[in-house]
């Protein structure tokens, strides 16, 4: 009789756990995002606030994670469920394309929530004798490329390769090098650290702007930000087409509104992206709708200067052919979008 009671204990546990799962309350979604120096960090944390009153879900986001590359790669490993990536970055990984996805091949059990700002080249530097990249041409000097495999990486060795730096891949260590500069491959958090601390010439970050640590290294010390030649941005344009057809970058300034250390006449010109909320296909269509419908209806309340720029819009204007949820798809027939690539699930 006690072993009985105890089987039928232990299903009704378990069949506690699995309703449990179902509703809203118990669902938690793990956010992936990026250095916490950084704005997808700093900007989903806002957001998760909000989320977290207009849905029945709990989110944990987690920072650090090695940016979009790293995310979309936990996406497809399940360690998180949702994430924020750059839609170039997207592209490649949902197509399998560039040496980051060889060993994965094409991860596509995710599709897009939407594209939420746009985020900016950000070149820094504490050198005033640095007034583009072409300067850093056999000067030695310590530069950051981001994390090892990220979205800011392969953006950093693409544009200094355009201004004639030598960059090679070592396969040995699954790394870059150069014979021009110390390549360093630090988050953005650590490469602010290392220039306060004058150990670090020039560091990239693809972001929304401003960006936190960016902000915080002004207040130490005088920095600058370089610019891109018009040449270089629109070759760096027409060839990063993604499969020579998907064109996902564009043209961004960045202004004095976003850093004071830039003239309020002169904004600094360069290559912006998107950043993008992705989701897992393991979602359903209502979970998913529900999000969608809280990131859009948060904006003016997550507490980041980048919300001014969410358009719904440009939700997903340039996601090349990774497809929409079904869920996120939902909410923009709501408001009047027309989605025609639709995630089938």
């Amino acid at each position: 009789m006690k072993k009985l009671i105890t089987i039928l204990m232990t299903v009704l546990m378990t069949f506690g756990i699995v309703a449990m799962t179902g509703c809203g309350g118990s669902t938690n979604i793990t956010i992936y995002t990026g250095g916490t120096g950084g704005t997808y960090y700093a900007f989903t944390n806002g957001l998760q606030t909000q989320l977290a009153k207009k849905t029945d879900y709990t989110y944990s986001v987690v920072g650090d994670t090695g940016g979009s590359v790293a995310n979309l790669k936990a996406i497809q490993s399940g360690d998180c469920k949702m994430a924020i990536v750059q839609n170039d970055t997207m592209v490649n990984a949902y197509n399998g394309f560039t040496q980051n996805f060889a060993e994965t091949g094409a991860i596509t059990n995710f599709s897009v929530i939407g594209q939420v700002y746009p985020e900016v080249i950000q070149i820094v530097t504490d050198d005033a004798n640095i007034k583009t990249l072409a300067d850093l041409k056999g000067s030695g000097k310590s530069v950051s490329i981001g994390d090892v495999g990220s979205g800011v990486e392969a953006n950093a060795v693409a544009l200094l390769r355009k201004y004639g730096i030598d960059i090679a891949f070592d396969e040995a260590n699954k790394k870059y090098t150069s014979t021009d500069i110390v390549i360093q491959n630090l988050s953005v958090a650590k490469s602010a650290d290392a220039m306060k601390e004058n150990k670090l010439s020039v560091f990239f970050f693809t972001s929304g702007a401003p960006a936190t640590s960016i902000t915080e290294i002004a207040l130490a010390k005088t920095v600058y930000m370089l610019g891109l030649s018009d040449a270089v941005m629109d070759e760096f344009i027409a060839e990063n087409k993604i499969d020579n057809k998907y064109d996902v970058y564009s043209k961004q300034p960045i202004t004095n509104a976003q850093y004071n250390f830039i003239s309020a006449s002169e904004p600094v010109w360069t290559i912006g992206v998107s950043a993008t909320y992705i989701i897992s296909n393991s979602l359903s269509e209502e979970i998913v709708y529900n999000i969608t419908k809280a990131i859009w209806e948060s904006k003016g309340s997550i507490g980041h200067s980048v919300e001014s720029t969410m358009n719904t819009d440009y939700a997903f204007v340039t996601i090349g052919n990774v497809p929409v949820h079904p869920g996120a798809a939902k909410y923009y027939r709501e408001i009047g979008l027309t989605v025609n690539n639709v995630a089938q699930i």
